[in-house]
């Protein structure tokens, strides 16, 4: 059974953040975390990995006649009566991969909008990454998409963001999660490392997430995982007190009555899915931070994911 979504809900969070006011706000914001190793178009790699000019320093090397005094290092000539000439860490792009899940299971309970949050918190970083030059592609991911992924084509350009917010929106949350097979099928086309951001509510055996995760990090990408969760996941109560509940994704059906004890379960079991996916990002040098709809986009973009480190 799928989830019903209005594409209207997607419509609306991409409009609010295409706006100027909105995108004013994110031209202030940074991707933190850089580790490519593809060069820009056109750019010769550098032995080493370094240039004579840049932004971060990578090391010294002695002078030699002819190199450019811009470069000297003064302070070392000051300590060490030495000609030192600073040497830079060459520029790399650092694509941005979004991995974005769109399982019925992001659909559920309808009333939380983790598919409207999750395309527009794709559409921000994804803003951000091209405003800083660097390129961007968004990849879908589930069992329903064909070949278990749709990946857009790279952007670079801010000029580009219509035509992002085009293939978003024709997404749909339908059939069931697909994270590591998904993730394996579009790494196999595009093995580009970068920065890889996974949107999802990862609600699968902890095996599919990790294997999922690992395989980016195998890959030398830099991975933030993003778990997406709203109101009603965190607390069903003001949902039902007894009905029949229908899995999103496999169709199987139960009945359930609420009471005090099942609560309690439910809450327990939802703490130690978090408390599992958070120790696990900690444990393999993942960026983790949980996205509440609830809070709005700003709360996540703003406060959550710097906190978390992704960005800045």
């Amino acid at each position: 059974m799928t989830p019903v979504v209005s594409a209207t809900d997607g419509a609306a969070a991409l409009a609010a953040i295409l706006t100027p006011r909105f995108l004013r706000k994110l031209d202030r914001l940074h991707l933190r975390v850089r580790r490519s190793l593809s060069t820009r178009p056109g750019n010769t790699p550098m032995p080493r990995g370094s240039q004579g000019s840049g932004i971060e320093i990578e090391s010294h090397k002695a002078y030699d006649p002819g190199d450019d005094l811009r470069h000297l290092d003064w302070n070392a000539y000051g300590r060490l009566d030495q000609m030192l000439i600073k040497t830079f860490r060459a520029e790399r792009e650092a694509p941005l991969h979004i991995f974005l899940d769109v399982s019925a299971s992001m659909a559920t309970p309808p009333a939380d909008g983790k598919v409207a949050f999750g395309l527009g918190l794709a559409a921000s970083l994804a803003y951000i990454s091209v405003r800083n030059h660097d390129p961007v592609r968004v990849v879908a991911v589930g069992a329903a998409v064909p070949r278990l992924y749709r990946a857009s084509p790279f952007f670079s350009h801010r000029q580009a963001m219509p035509r992002l917010r085009d293939f978003l929106l024709a997404l749909r949350p339908e059939g069931t999660t697909a994270l590591a097979t998904g993730v394996d099928a579009a790494l196999r086309e595009q093995r580009t490392p970068g920065v890889a951001v996974v949107l999802s509510d990862f609600l699968v055996d902890p095996a599919v997430y990790e294997s999922a995760l690992a395989s980016l990090v195998a890959r030398r990408f830099t991975v933030a995982a993003v778990r997406l969760i709203g109101p009603g996941e965190r607390d069903p109560a003001p949902l039902f007190r007894r009905a029949q509940l229908v899995d999103a994704e496999t169709g199987a059906q139960r009945y359930v009555t609420l009471t005090a004890a099942n609560l309690a379960r439910y809450h327990q079991a939802l703490a130690e899915h978090l408390s599992g996916l958070a120790t696990f990002c900690s444990r393999c040098g993942i960026i983790f931070s949980v996205a509440d709809t609830a809070a709005g986009l700003e709360q996540s973009l703003f406060a959550d994911l710097p906190a978390a480190g992704l960005i800045h």
